[in-house]
């Protein structure tokens, strides 16, 4: 999962519009305003949710550097899901 690209939004609402265009092409009584609002409150809701399942999965360049830093400071070698960054910069 770490490695693939990130749904969009608009991914998800045309997702969503298109099974319920299938089901009601199987005779499942939606009406256009059920449609209309259940596409709605998905075009709401999935940025949101995307954004709070995103976020657990990445981190600032600056907060990488500050493990990193920690690691070098410990003598700790990069683990395999970090890239071996600079040493931390000397204070002068």
């Amino acid at each position: 999962m770490n490695k693939e690209p990130l749904i969009t939004t608009g991914s998800i609402v045309a997702i969503i519009a298109a099974v319920l265009v299938f089901l009601k092409s199987f005779g499942v009584s939606i009406t256009e305003d059920q449609q209309d609002s259940v596409t709605n409150l998905v075009a709401i809701l999935a940025p949101i949710v995307l954004a709070l399942v995103a976020r657990q999965f990445v981190f600032s360049p600056a907060g990488a550097q500050k493990v990193a830093d920690e690691q070098y400071n410990a003598g700790l070698p990069p683990t395999e899901s970090q890239p071996e960054l600079p040493p931390p910069a000397a204070v002068n």
